[in-house]
């Protein structure tokens, strides 16, 4: 019972620390997230608990040995202790990707070669988070003397009574634990998936808790093969090889239509930056982004959608057009050295010249390689910048430098060219330089002050860039790995927590539009294709912005698949009756109508199957490339 305790405190302290994030509507609900949580926490207990039960439960003499007990103690402090630490390291890190630690969190770190240097930055943070830990730490050890020391059992009497007795409750309880473990007497045990029966897609994370999802993904197959349909079927449902189309409106956008071989392409990719910054896209007429929403209004604005909640999965829904639709960061996954296409592997046959620009530490989330392995012939990366006077303590090279370092290097590599930026500084811990301290609105959130600096790099960058050659003839796609902080009602739904910014900018734009069109992380990539007319076929999970073919954006999260389509959103788990919402009058998703639509809802789970089984069984086949 006091492990049980720990962990509900844990959960509560997971949920006022982020309760923002959350829309608990009703003591109805309250009380199935409640039941759910008890049914995952003894799911973490059975096996995390499971060497001490055994160790204590086992009918054998020993029990009495002093190193016996000082052993199965050790199994008991330990697995309480990880299991505090996990839930509470989550409080904090929940609030970045929106879902629980899986198992890839081992590979992830591994990956990233500035997780050592943070670890002191995200204490002095995240304090509290430490003051509770220290707390329920000190709070469980006198408990659990004191109950010891209440219920001390007299000495063993080790008679055939004894025995009788100890191997009764050992083959009673074994078998409780192993059904707690498994959630249940049901078909199939207890994962991630089922939290959805005891609270909305928004609120599974307060059913979930970090021991369970850690262990529930260790050793797991990313994918498995799938054939909702034969392979003539699902082509004409849905298919990722395609040739880029011409459209003539966007043509007539530009005062020449944009040639492949000669139009320049620069994606720049903004850390941890949300719609709602900019004043283009939220409703209050506040902005933290003057240089962006000027921009914005001599571009063509698309409303923005990411495909993951973390770095390391957006860059590669950018680039290579690949959501991440499994619990495991692609690139960290077992099919991370797949061969994989992108928009420069694709130009670099036009003759492109290659770059990708990021100030942080070289080696960070595996990007070097990755990029490397798509493509880019080039990286500059902290190491290539070498100037740490310009370094920010955390992460990287401030924007402002950095930015202004990336247009001198795209003025010394052949064109045209492809180059893709990455920024780093409106990432937590949100520093600035100290010479522009006090320069940017600190607005309602930690975040503004940084996203205020970052758009001034921009602005920077963009007037430098302007002095170039290069500059009149180069497409500029702006856009962000994934969304983060927000303030605003209409940016904490179940959509609104994914929206970012998508600007589509070049000199030669003859006027600005805002479309109402959905574009996703994935459909860069292809839009750009189909602006500057390639006609080499591609590999890519998205389509053009531009394409009146398809509307769609998914995103995959805990199992469960949502698919947002002519103002529908639908939400789909394999083996479970599919939902669908209409997000124009039910903006909170409460009101299932699918049996109602079920013709649309349909049409969903078919479009939504398809992607399912074209993602798998490519990426398997390692065929994700044209």
């Amino acid at each position: 019972m006091l492990s049980l305790l720990c962990i509900y405190l844990t959960q509560l302290a997971f949920y006022f620390l982020n309760s923002s994030l959350f829309q608990i509507e009703s003591f109805s609900a309250f009380c199935k997230i409640f039941l759910g949580c008890t049914r995952y926490a003894l799911s973490s207990l059975s096996v995390f608990l499971a060497p001490y039960l055994l160790l204590t439960l086992l009918p054998i003499v020993w029990k009495s040995n002093k190193v016996y007990r000082i052993v199965s103690d050790v199994f008991y402090y330990l697995a309480n202790v990880f299991m505090m630490v996990v839930n509470l390291v989550d409080c904090g890190y929940y609030r970045f990707t929106f879902k629980r630690l899986t198992a890839d969190i081992t590979r992830y770190l591994g990956v990233g070669g500035d997780f050592k240097e943070l670890i002191p930055q995200f204490i002095r943070d995240y304090w509290q988070i430490v003051v509770i830990f220290i707390v329920l730490t000190i709070g469980f050890i006198f408990a659990d003397k004191f109950i010891r020391k209440k219920f001390k059992s007299e000495n063993i009497s080790f008679s055939k009574r004894w025995f009788a007795i100890q191997c009764s409750v050992f083959i009673v309880v074994v078998p409780l634990l192993i059904i707690a473990q498994r959630g249940g007497l049901q078909t199939r045990p207890l994962n991630l998936m089922h939290a959805s029966m005891y609270a909305s897609t928004q609120n599974t994370a307060l059913v979930l808790n970090t021991p369970f999802t850690l262990y529930r993904t260790f050793g797991k197959p990313s994918l498995e093969k799938k054939a909702f349909f034969s392979s003539d079927e699902v082509g004409k449902i849905y298919k990722p090889h395609i040739v880029p189309a011409k459209n003539i409106w966007a043509d007539s956008l530009f005062a020449s239509p944009l040639e492949v071989g000669k139009t320049n392409v620069v994606i720049i990719i903004l850390e941890s930056f949300s719609a709602e910054y900019l004043k283009t896209y939220n409703k209050t007429g506040i902005s933290y982004t003057p240089f962006l929403d000027s921009l914005a209004s001599k571009s063509i604005v698309f409303q923005g959608m990411s495909n993951g909640k973390k770095s390391i999965d957006g860059i590669p829904a950018v680039l290579s057009s690949l959501p991440i639709m499994m619990e495991e960061s692609y690139l960290t996954s077992c099919y991370g050295e797949n061969k994989l296409g992108s928009i420069a592997s694709d130009l670099s046959k036009h003759g492109y010249a290659t770059a990708f620009f990021h100030g942080g530490y070289n080696g960070t989330m595996n990007f070097d390689n990755y990029t490397k392995k798509i493509g880019f012939e080039h990286y500059y990366g902290k190491n290539e910048y070498n100037n740490d006077a310009d370094y920010d303590g955390n992460w990287g090279i401030y924007d402002e430098p950095f930015l202004q370092y990336v247009v001198k290097q795209m003025d010394t590599i052949s064109k045209p060219f492809v180059s893709a930026l990455f920024t780093l500084s409106s990432h937590h811990p949100y520093s600035i330089p100290e010479q522009h301290i006090g320069r940017f609105p600190k607005g309602s959130m930690i975040v503004h002050e940084t996203v205020g600096y970052t758009d001034y790099a921009l602005k920077i960058f963009f007037e430098q860039a302007a002095k170039t050659k290069w500059y009149d003839n180069t497409l500029f796609i702006i856009t962000s790995d994934h969304s983060a902080l927000t303030s605003q009602k209409e940016f904490k739904t179940q959509l609104g927590l994914f929206k970012i910014p998508m600007i589509v900018f070049h000199p030669q734009l003859t006027q600005g539009v805002v479309s109402d069109r959905i574009m996703q992380q994935i459909d860069v990539y292809p839009t750009i294709a189909d602006l500057i007319h390639l006609e080499d076929r591609i590999f890519c999970f998205g389509h053009s912005a531009f394409s009146s073919e398809f509307d769609f954006y998914i995103y995959y999260t805990n199992g469960e698949y949502l698919l947002l389509s002519d103002g529908y959103l639908s939400k789909y788990k394999e083996g479970y009756p599919i939902e669908l919402y209409d997000t124009k009058t039910d903006e909170g998703l409460k009101l299932d109508i699918a049996s109602k639509n079920k013709e649309r809802a349909n049409k969903h789970q078919r479009l939504t199957e398809a992607i399912i089984q074209q993602y798998n069984n490519n990426i398997i086949s390692n065929s994700t490339q044209p």
